[in-house]
């Protein structure tokens, strides 16, 4: 099989199929047949970068370092080859890299140096303002930046400082079961509700989870086994407007769960659960997410009566659900190419008002403005 044609296989895998591991063995044999092939050492990396951050079995300093070997030979095949539109694209790469990473000074070194050597793409705008915003917390916590902070330190420096003991956490791992940890966001177009089940236990294809919703069609349940520790998980609540229950979409991603479901009524949804009195979302707006003072946003629906805020498991996260512009950042930044066009031709038509990351549900119909519940849409 043609290399070019590998090639393509291999980016459905890693981007459509959401098959990292498949796609990093393809990428693999390519390498075999071309050593130098720039393509393949860069999504070879980014294979290696969605199984490190996205599966236990390769949360790795070994992991993270071969992706950034990858990265530097690629950045060498460039810059021998004088090809600066691929110097561009690595470049960028480095800073998707070192911002996962969480080390914003240096990511932002590596957008501006792309952006230099005339690096485009339509999350532009988005990394930039990201950038921005996360440069300012940085030197709120840290300082103005200097020299030190804009070199990457070692890969195992970088692990071990993210632990407290090293031996010990190895330990617990070995010999206590792993709790899942739990967080819920949900997000709306015109015509679907989508919910985002973010859990370090997730099931290993999407025909292992089961979805029911009730015959009134307003409460949904979802459970599936935990293969790591013998239990089922389940996530159940009561929505606040009907759903058709032959439309289901269930979609297994590296960090998350994503239940779609169908809108009985093409309304604006206010919030999510039927039990929350305040509102969730606001379409002036891109409302994606809870906001940050919102507790029972983060709250594991359940029949248990103690409450859980599910936005303290992971304090050093916290930024994360500040704003609805900062998820979806989060969100554009993590989606594949074909999300990311689905994202912002649905923000961009529908005046704000939806947003869709399903690229065949929009790719060929203009997204309508949806109303908020309760109001009534005027063209002027």
């Amino acid at each position: 099989m043609p290399i070019e044609t590998d090639l393509k296989a291999a980016y459905s895998l890693l981007y459509d199929a959401k098959e990292p591991e498949q796609a990093l063995e393809l990428y693999e044999s390519i390498l075999k047949q071309s050593s130098s092939n720039f393509i393949a050492h860069i999504y070879k990396a980014a294979c290696l970068e969605k199984l490190y951050y996205g599966f236990k079995s390769w949360h790795s300093d070994e992991t993270l370092e071969n992706a950034l070997d990858l990265l530097k030979k690629a950045k060498e095949i460039a810059e021998s080859r004088g090809d600066r539109a691929k110097l561009a694209l690595v470049n960028f790469r480095l800073c998707v890299h070192y911002y996962n990473r969480k080390l914003y000074p240096v990511a932002n070194t590596f957008f501006t140096t792309a952006r230099e050597l005339g690096y485009e793409d339509a999350a532009v705008p988005i990394w930039e303002a990201n950038l921005a915003q996360k440069i300012k917390k940085w030197e709120r916590k840290n300082g103005p930046i200097g020299a030190k902070d804009l070199k990457p330190p070692s890969i195992e420096k970088l692990v071990l400082s993210s632990n407290t003991t090293p031996s010990s956490s190895a330990n617990i791992s070995e010999t206590q079961p792993v709790k899942p940890i739990f967080k819920t966001d949900w997000y709306q177009s015109a015509t679907t509700v989508t919910i985002s089940l973010f859990t370090s236990s997730l099931p290993p294809n999407k025909e292992s989870v089961s979805v029911e919703i009730s015959p009134d069609l307003l409460s949904l349940q979802v459970t599936y086994p935990i293969q790591q520790t013998g239990s089922e998980f389940q996530f159940s609540t009561k929505l606040s407007h009907e759903v058709d229950s032959q439309q289901i979409r269930i979609s297994v991603l590296t960090k998350k769960l994503e239940i779609s479901l169908l809108k009985k009524q093409k309304i604006q949804w206010k919030q999510l659960d039927a039990y929350c009195e305040t509102s969730r979302m606001s379409t002036s707006t891109l409302s994606v997410a809870p906001t940050a003072n919102d507790k029972s946003a983060h709250s594991y629906p359940s029949s248990s009566k103690k409450s859980t805020d599910w936005s303290k498991i992971d304090a050093e996260d916290e930024e994360k659900s500040e704003s609805a512009d900062a998820f979806f950042q989060q969100l554009y930044s993590n989606a594949d190419p074909d999300t990311r066009r689905a994202m912002m031709k649905s923000f961009v038509e529908s005046n704000g008002t939806a947003l869709n990351t399903n690229w065949e549900e929009v790719e060929k119909k203009e997204v309508e403005t949806v109303a908020p519940e309760g109001s009534e849409l005027k063209n002027w």
